[in-house]
């Protein structure tokens, strides 16, 4: 009787089904991810701006579940708009950081000689200057263009400037923060294609004659996307985190707009006045990170066996 092998992926999803912290955040994720792209086209989620100032500061009730600010915002609906803000600021720049960083490193890897030392050395010299205040500096000299941006949509589509100012304004940020933080998954990916490119499957592939673009991105690449996998999700909660520091310091996420780290910025500067103002984004945002990171080492187990068992 022949038995059916099975796959990679089939034994790392095996693998990580098994492991209850990685399901149990998974399920965080999905729930919370739900609640903050769904959750607001509910009819009963009041609108993020609705100032009234007779009801402000008020405790949970039925109206105002998590209760509301200073200015009398329902504060559940500003923490499932903010969540939008912060997610889609982890996703979109850990996606164009991982692009950038991929390609990169795979072409430095595959490359080598003198080539790789070159592109290498400039990696070092980027990771030698502040990250921080690369970021800021560099979200600063693209905010004019996608201002300009923003009101070139409004003019060329007709949508209102409340439902497009809120996605176009971010684009400072996924650029900023995805143009600066490629480097570490471009040496990870550097140092993995350079394993990779010397086993006999990819000498196979020289020796037919295919292309050396052909053999990186069909051949060699795929074998290094489990490395990726796992540092994409290891990187969103790091991006979301800077994210948050930057609107702490009013450099992210403009008003009337929020994100989790303007609502948490605003409950800590107002903490005796109403705790639950810092309490509740801070107990979303919290989630998402410890939810990332066990899943990011649940994936970590499931697609590289060996270090689970080091």
């Amino acid at each position: 009787m022949i038995h059916k092998g099975s796959s990679l992926w089939a034994d790392a999803w095996h693998r990580l089904a098994h492991n209850r912290a990685a399901i149990a955040s998974l399920g965080v994720l999905t729930v919370i991810l739900l609640l903050c792209f769904i959750g607001p086209l509910m009819p009963f989620v009041k609108s993020p701006t609705a100032i009234n100032m007779a009801n402000a500061n008020s405790a949970p009730s039925v109206g105002h579940w998590f209760g509301t600010d200073q200015l009398g915002r329902d504060l559940f609906s500003r923490v499932l708009y903010g969540g939008q803000v912060s997610l889609l600021v982890g996703l979109v720049a850990t996606g164009v950081a991982v692009l950038i960083g991929v390609i990169y490193g795979a072409v430095a890897g595959y490359a080598g000689g003198k080539i790789d030392d070159l592109m290498m050395r400039f990696v070092d010299i980027l990771f030698a200057l502040p990250f921080l205040v690369l970021v800021i500096l560099f979200s600063l000299v693209v905010d004019e263009p996608a201002a300009d941006f923003t009101h070139w949509v409004i003019r060329v589509t007709g949508i209102s400037r409340d439902h497009v100012a809120p996605i176009t304004t971010l684009i400072p940020l996924f650029i900023a923060i995805g143009a600066i933080g490629w480097l570490t998954i471009a040496r990870i990916v550097r140092a993995q294609v350079m394993s990779v490119k010397k086993q006999e499957f990819v000498e196979a592939a020289v020796s037919l004659g295919l292309s050396r673009s052909r053999i990186l991105f069909r051949h060699i690449l795929p074998n290094v996307i489990g490395p990726v996998i796992i540092y994409t999700t290891l990187a969103v909660p790091g991006i979301m985190l800077l994210e948050s520091v930057l609107s702490f310091l009013g450099l992210g996420v403009k008003p009337p707009n929020s994100s989790w780290g303007i609502l948490i910025k605003e409950g800590a500067d107002r903490m005796e006045a109403g705790g639950l103002l810092l309490f509740f984004p801070s107990l979303f945002f919290a989630s998402t990170l410890f939810a990332l990171n066990f899943l990011g080492d649940g994936l970590r187990d499931a697609l590289d066996p060996k270090s689970a068992n080091d």
